[in-house]
């Protein structure tokens, strides 16, 4: 049987896969479309979501415990080309599966967590912030889709399944 930490790794590593597949795609548009003036650009896009493995597990596990903490790690991962910042989507990843390695499901299950920004809120278990993580992806994944869409980008359903 499998642990609760596999089955939620699981779920995340498949939607990484299929936005890995949707990020390449991005390399047949120019990288400073915007949808409207007051958004980000397809590129500020991917650079954030790139970022978001690595940046929600430490807010969520306390190690970044201020928005201007997080703003500084955001702005010195930034990348310059969709190569280099699919590197930091998989350093990311790896340091995410590094720190849940070794934990049980008790440890999974322990409800002791609470982001900065919640102060109000229940504190949480791993169980609850690690499909919040992959949630988190898979909005990021459908906005820039949509942006390559209005882009006039190749792309299709297909493309956001990651094929």
């Amino acid at each position: 049987m499998k642990s609760i930490k596999d089955v939620l790794i699981e779920s995340f590593d498949d939607e990484v896969s299929e936005l890995r597949a949707v990020i390449h795609k991005a390399k047949e548009i120019a990288l400073d479309f915007k949808l409207t003036s007051e958004t980000r650009t397809i590129f500020e896009l991917i650079n954030h979501i790139v970022q978001i493995p690595k940046i929600d597990l430490e807010i969520f596990s306390g190690k970044l415990a201020t928005s201007e903490q997080t703003t500084a790690v955001e702005k010195q991962s930034q990348k310059f080309t969709i190569d280099e910042a699919v590197v930091v989507l998989d350093d990311g990843c790896k340091y995410l599966k590094k720190y849940f390695e070794k934990m049980t499901d008790e440890e999974i299950l322990k409800e002791d967590k609470r982001p900065f920004y919640e102060t109000d809120t229940p504190l949480r278990s791993w169980s609850y912030f690690l499909p919040k993580i992959t949630t988190h992806l898979v909005m990021h994944k459908a906005i820039l889709w949509s942006y390559m869409k209005a882009a006039k980008a190749d792309v299709n359903m297909f493309t956001y399944y990651g094929h």
